[in-house]
């Protein structure tokens, strides 16, 4: 399939929120630009990483707490509303929202808010599979994973069942339902479970949380490495903004520390590629 590069929008990225010295960051402009700049079907991978915020709007919506309302979504409040009126319905939503409305409206009393959370979440991960971006499907799988793992912990610690938590139903999910191991039986087969375990097992919450971060972080850096110019690249830039995003409103410090870093990744990535890529054209 024929894929589109991205040249100039990922080398001018570090302009989009850098005014003179100062940071100027606004992830409702970013998000705002990503539609002007990218492909109709690169535009829709993008939205995938905001359907966070629609699932967490959808339930707002449905326990009609429409305050707490979070502009970064895909869809407003009105497109919501519209979409719960079966007469009005344009069918703009993912499909797995109406059959989650579906489920609420028969019986929302049948599960905690909690439950419905982690039911949505579900659904939500199912969905984002059913795309063909390997890119996504690698973030995504380690994210359920790493997840999984950190559910199963807090499981031990406060003596809850994982059935009822767990996302997905792989071998991680199945071993962190069902081990007793310490490690889940999980390290021979999966690399990166001992990082997640050492990581959650700090003392410090907020040092954790950071060192959680810096490990996605990497990961990030890892399933982009061999992209240059592509999409996936924009993928993994709105995916550490949005890390930056929340830390910004969790540690202020941390959040531009986070965003440093993310300029000079940018600048040298881009050096690299720009000579990679007049290497390749002299060959």
């Amino acid at each position: 399939m024929f894929r589109k590069y991205y040249h100039y929008f990922i080398a001018g990225l570090p302009d989009l929120f850098l005014d003179e010295t100062e940071v100027n960051f606004s992830m409702l402009d970013f998000k705002s630009t990503l539609k002007d700049e990218l492909y109709p079907a690169d535009y829709r991978l993008a939205q995938l990483l905001f359907l966070p915020y629609d699932n967490k709007n959808l339930l707002l919506i449905l326990q009609e707490k429409y305050d707490q309302f979070d502009q970064l979504g895909n869809y407003s409040v009105d497109e919501f509303e519209r979409e719960l009126d079966e007469e009005e319905a344009l069918n703009t939503l993912p499909e797995y929202m109406y059959h989650f409305i579906s489920e609420y409206r028969e019986d929302k009393k049948s599960k905690t808010l909690k439950q419905w959370e982690n039911h949505l979440t579900r659904m939500f991960y199912d969905y984002v599979f059913t795309f063909q971006n390997q890119f996504l499907r690698d973030w995504y799988t380690f994210e359920m994973n790493a997840t999984n793992i950190l559910i199963g912990l807090n499981c031990r610690k406060f003596e809850r069942d994982p059935e009822e938590e767990v996302i997905g139903d792989n071998f991680v999910a199945n071993a962190v339902k069902r081990s007793t191991a310490k490690d889940f039986g999980l390290e021979v087969d999966l690399e990166y479970a001992g990082t997640v375990i050492g990581i959650a097992d700090k003392d410090n919450l907020l040092s954790s949380e950071k060192s959680l971060a810096q490990f996605r972080w990497e990961k990030l850096n890892e399933f982009t490495l061999f992209h240059y110019f592509t999409v996936e690249v924009v993928l993994a830039y709105i995916l550490k903004l949005q890390m930056i995003y929340r830390w910004m409103k969790l540690d202020e410090e941390t959040g531009r520390e986070m965003f440093k870093r993310l300029i000079d990744e940018l600048k040298e990535s881009f050096e690299f590629s720009k000579e990679f890529l007049i290497n390749e054209q002299k060959r």
